[in-house]
């Protein structure tokens, strides 16, 4: 028997004065070594006391009881917000989904994937209430436990598939890898402004000092278009950091002969030392149509979030059966093969446990890695705000 808190309404908040007691108790019976994580669950709590828990696409109570049959088992609705349906967000959504309905009498719980605009756009469906789950990247993950970009309620459940970058160019395109970045005019769709692959754009310039100016044509349109745009010469050269193999990549491989390269340069060195959601990564030789050898490079981990009002007992089965079934889930998409349930864990999860995911991983008896110093000092920072616990 799971034996969780939960709210009677999963609209009804607790007070802050609760909140404050809870903080108090626990920072007395755990000393300060549990005080960072505890603190960013307390705040996130009272930040989210007033926007309404309304998720879309599944019941508001995301449980349903046949009233006819009072003995009847009830079941359990959830809908996870991912990307295009021709992105791998979308795939991996679904891949997670077929993953739970094989074992759907154990746990009763209904699975839908949701397509969306992205990981902005799924930033945003849970800063309003409205997202129970959600696909972003570790560094969204990492820019809302700092309080940079928050991101409201907001609870790591577990890291997924590597998102590896790469350089793509057309097949006439003067073209031969990051060193040519800068070094000629060249058509680059840099995706559009205060999106997730804008944002990975502009890192990576930045740590190969080359400004967008002298790159030569900038535009900034929806990635999906990035592959029409290449095999029509309307662009030379985009970047993806993505789950492999991409079937629209896969597609402008065969159909225009695009181009691919690694984003490795030695200039990478301090971005990765100075940023720890990003992680080494190589994209395997023959992941693509005519690519003989591999690709080094560089990426981040996708991350699957939670609502913290979402169902323990949801949150608890989603976490159990990625991990218990991770050579299903890994046979259901080419970018999950290289899954690993520890670096699940470890990896790319900046936001404190959702309460579900962590009742799982305390049965396995592992502990989370101590946070970055700069996450745990912005958790301190807010800390300072709270009463001090009574002795």
């Amino acid at each position: 028997m799971l034996a969780w808190r939960r709210y009677p309404n999963s609209r009804t908040r607790p007070h802050l004065s609760s909140i404050l007691t809870t903080f108090r108790r626990t920072v007395f019976a755990r000393g300060r070594a549990g005080l960072a994580v505890l603190a960013l669950g307390m705040l996130a709590s009272a930040s989210t006391l007033a926007v309404e828990f309304r998720p879309d696409g599944i019941p508001a109570q995301q449980i349903s009881r046949d009233p006819a049959d009072p003995n009847a088992p009830s079941q359990y609705f959830m809908g996870i917000f991912s990307g295009s349906t021709h992105g791998i967000y979308y795939y991996v959504a679904s891949s997670i989904c077929e993953a739970m309905r094989a074992r759907y009498d154990e746990h009763r719980i209904r699975c839908a994937p949701f397509r969306s605009q992205g990981v902005s756009s799924n930033r945003s469906l849970m800063n309003q209430g409205r997202a129970q789950f959600a696909i972003v990247q570790s560094d969204t993950n990492y820019y809302a436990a700092t309080g940079q970009t928050p991101i409201l309620g907001a609870r790591s459940v577990l890291s997924l598939h590597d998102e590896t970058g790469v350089l793509v160019s057309g097949p006439t395109t003067p073209f031969s890898g990051p060193d040519d970045l800068g070094q000629q005019p060249l058509r680059l769709n840099l995706a559009p402004e205060g999106s997730a692959a804008n944002a990975l754009w502009l890192q990576y310039l930045e740590s190969l000092e080359v400004t967008p100016v002298a790159l030569g044509t900038v535009l900034g349109f929806a990635q999906d278009l990035n592959y029409e745009g290449l095999c029509t010469n309307f662009i030379d050269v985009f970047a993806l950091w993505s789950g492999h193999p991409v079937p629209a990549l896969e597609r402008a491989v065969e159909r225009c002969g695009a181009q691919l390269f690694g984003l490795w340069h030695p200039r990478l060195d301090s971005l990765l030392a100075d940023r720890p959601y990003y992680y080494d990564s190589e994209l395997p030789a023959g992941t693509y149509p005519g690519q003989t050898t591999p690709l080094r490079s560089y990426g981040v981990k996708a991350s699957l979030i939670a609502h913290e009002q979402t169902d323990p007992y949801i949150v608890y089965w989603v976490t159990r059966v990625l991990i218990e079934n991770v050579d299903f889930v890994r046979s259901r998409h080419p970018s999950l093969i290289t899954l690993d349930p520890r670096q699940m864990f470890e990896r790319g999860n900046f936001l404190p446990f959702h309460e579900g995911a962590r009742y799982f991983w305390d049965q396995l008896g592992w502990e989370p890695p101590a946070p970055p110093p700069e996450v745990r000092e912005a958790i301190e920072r807010e800390a300072i705000l709270l009463p001090p616990p009574s002795r």
